[in-house]
Order: C-alpha cells, then sequence, then structure tokens
C-alpha cells in the first residue's frame, strides 16, 4: 500500500468517533481498496462533502454500510451483512454515484460542482440514439418518398408519407410497457426488438411492409445506426484534469434560458473505461414535497421534525398505507400500487420495500402470492426441503418469494459458492440475454449445488424455473428501500399532518407549473375533507395558504385558498397581479397591472381558470383599455363589476 493510500485510510479511520466500529470499517475499506483507485477514493469523499455542503436540500443515498455509518454520511444503522446486499462492490469497474436533490435546487448543486472542480473540469454525459423500428420506419418511408408525392409538391410529399408512416405503424399491435409483446404460432410469448421480428409475428404490420419491399432491403443496414445526439438528463463526469484533454467535448443545445451546457462526445461507457465515475444529480420534487412541508409545520405548530429519524412503526402512517388513500405518497400514487399496498395490509416498513419492488412488470405476478402467504392462507414454502436450510435466511423475510435482485445473489452464494461478483454477473447475463455466459453460470449454479448435497434436478430446476425467470426483471434492494423510506416519510407527513403536507405539494406542483397534476390535487383535498376557496382576483396570492380554525369541540378546521398561478400565466404577470391588488373594475386591473407582461393572453388565462369572471365582451374591453389608457378618464370605465 502506497503512501498516498495508506493516508487516505488514516484520514477515514481518524474520522470515525466510535472506536468501536473501527473494525468493521476496515473489512469494507479493504473491498474499497479493491474497486477504487486512490483518486476514486478520494473523490467519493469529496462529493460527500458536497451533498454535506447542500444538506438542506440532499437527500442521503442509504448506504447500508458500517463505513458510511460511522463517517456520518447515513443516520439509519446497516442492517445484516455488508457483502451479500452491496451490487456496488459486485459488479466489474465502477459504479454510478447517485444523489437525488430537490428539484428546484438541483442547479445549486451543479453550479456548486462546477465553482469547486472548474469549467473544464466537470461536463455533462453525451447519448446516442439509435434508429429503432419506428423511427427507422419513419425515416425510410420519407427518404425513399414511398407516397411517391415528392414530384407533386413539398407539401403533398410531408402529408402524404407522414399519412402512410401512420398506417404502417398503426398496424403493429398495441404496446403496453416497455416492449412490444405478441403470441407466435404456438401460443408462446415473443419480444418484438427489430423490423424483422414484426414481419415476422405482426400478420398486419407483414401485409402492409409487403407492399413496400424497399423497406426489407434497407432495415438490415439502417435499423440500430447512430441518429441523434443528446446529453444525459442527471448525469455528469468530473475530472482532476480538464475534460477536453480525456474525451472530445461539444457544447449542448440551449436550454430554456438560452445557456449551453459543455458535454462529452463519448457516452458513459466509454468514460468509464477511461476511468471516469458518472455521477447522477437528480431530481426529485418530492424532496421539495417533504421540505416545504417540515418549514410549514415549524411555522405553523412549531414542532421540528427529525425527516431521516422518523419512527418507522407509525400507526397512522401503516393505516393511510393500508386505506388506500396515497395521493400524494412517493411510489404509491397510481392505482394498481394503492390496491397492492391494501392488499399487503401494511403493517411493517418490509412491506412498503418490498410492494414498491413487486410493483413492476414481471414481479407483479407474485403480489398475490406475498399477500396469501403474509396473511396466512398460504404455506411458506422454499421450492424444495433439500434447499431450505440454504435459501431461508435470505427468502424468510419475503415468505419465500423472490422479491429483490441481491436475494439471487445471496441464493448462488449460498447454495452454489457462488462469488457476489459471479452472482451480479448472473443477473445481468440473464437481464441481457447473453447465452453463453448463462450456460457457463447454469453449469456452474447445478455443479455447486452438488457438491452441497443437492440432487442435480432440483438444482437443474431451481436454476430454470425460480432464479433465472426472477433475474429477469426483479428490482434491487438498495433502490427499493430508498423508494421505501421516502415513500415512508411522505406518507407520514400526509397522515400526521394532512393540511400542510397537501399545502405543500400544491405549491411545489404550482412552481413547476404542472398544473393537471395541481387539479388532481384539489380533488384530493376536497376528499380528505379540507375546504378549499374558490379561485377570486382579490384573494389569490403567489402560492396556496392555509387558514386554520380551533373549533370549540376540539376539531380543527382547515381552509386553503388556492394560489393564482394558472396554466399560461407566467410568473411575471401573477407577481403583478398579487403585488398591486385589490382591484375595483376592469379598467382598476388594466391600470395598475404592469401591461409588459399582463397581456391579453394572460387575461385570457385568468378567465379560463375561473379567476376573474368569463364573458364574451370582458377581453375586449380589456384590450381596449389598455390600448387607450392615456385617453381614458381619471375615474375610469363604470361598467360591470368583473370581480363581484
Amino acid at each position: 500500500m502506497d503512501d498516498k493510500i495508506k493516508s487516505i485510510v488514516k484520514d477515514l479511520l481518524d474520522s470515525i468517533d466510535d472506536k468501536s466500529l473501527i473494525e468493521r470499517s476496515k473489512e469494507e475499506i479493504k473491498i474499497l481498496l479493491k474497486e477504487f483507485t486512490p483518486s476514486g477514493l478520494t473523490l467519493l469523499e469529496i462529493f460527500y462533502k458536497i451533498w454535506k455542503k447542500n444538506d438542506s436540500c440532499g437527500s442521503q443515498n442509504k448506504i447500508g454500510s458500517w463505513l458510511a455509518y460511522s463517517i456520518g454520511m447515513t443516520s439509519v444503522k446497516p442492517d445484516g451483512d455488508f457483502l451479500p446486499t452491496r451490487r456496488i462492490f459486485a459488479r466489474a469497474g465502477f459504479p454510478d454515484i447517485d444523489v437525488d436533490f430537490e428539484y428546484e435546487r438541483r442547479g445549486e448543486v451543479y453550479s456548486y460542482i462546477i465553482e469547486k472542480y472548474g469549467r473544464e473540469n466537470v461536463g455533462n454525459i453525451g447519448t446516442y440514439s439509435t434508429l429503432k423500428l419506428r423511427s427507422f420506419i419513419t425515416r425510410a418511408v420519407k427518404a425513399l418518398d414511398l407516397a411517391d408525392s415528392f414530384k407533386k409538391s413539398k407539401d403533398d410529399y410531408v402529408k402524404n408519407n407522414n399519412s402512410l408512416v401512420r398506417q404502417i405503424i398503426d398496424s403493429l399491435p398495441e404496446q403496453r410497457g416497455a416492449f412490444l409483446k405478441v403470441k407466435d404460432e404456438s401460443g408462446n410469448q415473443v419480444i418484438i426488438k427489430n423490423f424483422m421480428d414484426a414481419y415476422n409475428h405482426c400478420t398486419d404490420f407483414k401485409n402492409h411492409i409487403n407492399k413496400y419491399p424497399e423497406l426489407i432491403d434497407h432495415a438490415s443496414t439502417m435499423e440500430g445506426l447512430l441518429s441523434s445526439y443528446g446529453v444525459h438528463a442527471a448525469g455528469i463526469v468530473v475530472s482532476d484534469i480538464p475534460l477536453s484533454r480525456i474525451a472530445p467535448m461539444r457544447l449542448s443545445k440551449a436550454k430554456s434560458d438560452g445557456t449551453k451546457e459543455l458535454a462529452t462526445q463519448y457516452a458513459n461507457e466509454d468514460l468509464e473505461y477511461l476511468g471516469l465515475i458518472k455521477f447522477d444529480i437528480l431530481a426529485l420534487s418530492t424532496l421539495s414535497v417533504v421540505s416545504t412541508t417540515i418549514d410549514y409545520i415549524k411555522k405553523y405548530e412549531d414542532i421540528e421534525i427529525d425527516i431521516e429519524n422518523l419512527p418507522l412503526n407509525d400507526d397512522k402512517t401503516f393505516e393511510l398505507y393500508r386505506s388506500g388513500n396515497l395521493i400524494g405518497v412517493f411510489q404509491c400514487e397510481e392505482k394498481g400500487m394503492q390496491k397492492t399496498m391494501m392488499e399487503i395490509c401494511v403493517d411493517r416498513f418490509d412491506d412498503i420495500v418490498a410492494g414498491i419492488a413487486l410493483f413492476r412488470p414481471g414481479p407483479m405476478a407474485s403480489i398475490p402470492k406475498y399477500c396469501s402467504r403474509k396473511h396466512g392462507r398460504e404455506i411458506v414454502e422454499y421450492y424444495h426441503p433439500s434447499i431450505k436450510a440454504f435459501v431461508k435466511p435470505y427468502l424468510e423475510k419475503t415468505y419465500g418469494i423472490l422479491v429483490y435482485q441481491e436475494q439471487v445473489m445471496q441464493i448462488c452464494s449460498a447454495l452454489a459458492g457462488f462469488t457476489i461478483t459471479d452472482g451480479y454477473v448472473v443477473i445481468k447475463a440473464v437481464g441481457k440475454k447473453k447465452e453463453d455466459l448463462l450456460n457457463k453460470y447454469r453449469t456452474k449454479f447445478i455443479d455447486g449445488c452438488t457438491n452441497n448435497g443437492i440432487d442435480s434436478g432440483v438444482a437443474t430446476d431451481y436454476w430454470d424455473k425460480f432464479i433465472t425467470p426472477f433475474a429477469a426483471y426483479g428490482f434491487n434492494l438498495s433502490h427499493s428501500a430508498c423508494y421505501g423510506l421516502l415513500s415512508y416519510q411522505t406518507a407520514y407527513l400526509k397522515a400526521n399532518y394532512p393540511d400542510l403536507f397537501m399545502m405543500a405539494y400544491l405549491n411545489v406542483e404550482c412552481r413547476n407549473k404542472k398544473y393537471e397534476k395541481v387539479q388532481h390535487l384539489e380533488r384530493e383535498v376536497s376528499r380528505m375533507g379540507i375546504e378549499i376557496e374558490n379561485r377570486h382576483i382579490n384573494k389569490c396570492e403567489l402560492g396556496y395558504y392555509l387558514e386554520r380554525t380551533d373549533l370549540p369541540n376540539g376539531i380543527l378546521l382547515s381552509k386553503l385558498y388556492p394560489s393564482i398561478m394558472c396554466k399560461g400565466l407566467s410568473t411575471a404577470a401573477a407577481q403583478s397581479i398579487v403585488k398591486n391588488k385589490p382591484y375595483k373594475s376592469l379598467e382598476d386591473f388594466a391600470i395598475r397591472t404592469d401591461p409588459t407582461c399582463v397581456d391579453s393572453e394572460s387575461f385570457t388565462s385568468l378567465m379560463n381558470a375561473g379567476i376573474i369572471k368569463n364573458d364574451s365582451d370582458s377581453l375586449n374591453k380589456f384590450s381596449q383599455f389598455r390600448s387607450h389608457l392615456k385617453k381614458v378618464r381619471k375615474k375610469g370605465y363604470q361598467g360591470v363589476d368583473l370581480f363581484g
């Protein structure tokens, strides 16, 4: 171990206040040293400091490590062993570093990283799109002018070829989920991956394509070609030298504010090969909702909420999950997920984590079995008596059902002597259908089980019918636990502070201009028995605000006043309107609001939102007042009161 690495290790160990944790941490440091270069270790430590500087707007990834717990990266003690569940140390190569920040403050974090490491050392990660089935058809039909319309006019060329593209694409079966799936002649399910798959298995599509054999000729050479350059939604790379010395760079497309960002022309896989680690600076509006709710609780009830250390056994929270009234609860807003939580009958935190992992294409089929076994309607089994002792420690909490990818890794290790890295490779090989690797590990699994006294037939069936089907679509525990904790936090706030939580959620979505979501949340507020005032030009503020009344019988009555923000109204216009209210008449409104931002379009938006009266003459009168403002008498128009 060279002096630089020794120095890093010493600094890490010296930073641990509880010396009883040093031995546990040393074991993890040994693994870290195998997986990360010295610069990688330093970068991880510095990146944590970035998070710490912004801890008012960030959310910790629950690392599940004694070292992370010892140096303060997480406030929750690890549960169980370090190695079996740590996918990060099982994979070959570098890990991705994912950190969630508040949606509205992601820009601050990104700016800090640039300031810390230098503009030339920080860049977005470039991405490339390829011509897939539908995009190939679109491009090819137009390039070949299969509608035979180029000789007519430009408009006919565009219109007729677009129409033909639509006809061909509409002949494909409806796609549900991430993949297009159909049944073959034998009734077996087939995943359509490319043009020829669709041609061979989709009759209507084939009939269309037979009219245009040119498409078949070009499919093999065009489909899969790179078609466009983009930028990863959240991924960045940080280097200790200018990125331009490592990879070609380019300016990304201009954002809404006109600024451009520096991005690599290499994709993530190439950057990893060159020794760079991808950092995902993720933005979650849910984190903004949580922090805003905490602020409201302090303001309205003078209570400090320690959101990272909530009691994970709150009865009100579990009752909310069981009720299915989960609008606003992270990961649980879909009706299907609400039904799942009701069927599971949540009474512990582990149920939430499992529900989130199971409610995905593939694992969903296990939800009824999970519920039946949990409630004692079905006996918990472990596939075969001979393997029960090996797998029960890893499947007991999930009633003998595979729920997480890490369980596959643990079972392969216990049953067949796989290393944890082998287990990780199995998951990836199944997911990417790498037949050569699967055959290799299938043989290794069966041999390993046989060495443990398990019949080869049982081992073969277990691999083919239990391990590999799940590994193709299973979710990992690490992510599910993080999602589960954030879900629990939002449920806790909604269950215990319903009016403040909903007000926070409405304000966050209003600032994000997600007005369909706002309408959805308002319906939930009404369902919860919280009164919402009608929108009125003289009562609306920039954000939602709350009036609370303590009734004599001890009931707290909450009334919510809506925001003036609405679809089509700019923030500047809203600020001008709120700043200058109240208004006595239409002319008063026209005179006192800022004409540079409160225009006819703004006025129409206010009418559509029901904030002012919507009648046929209002917009015309408003426009006339604005046009002839200097000529109007000081006392002004004495017409109808639009705001009464």
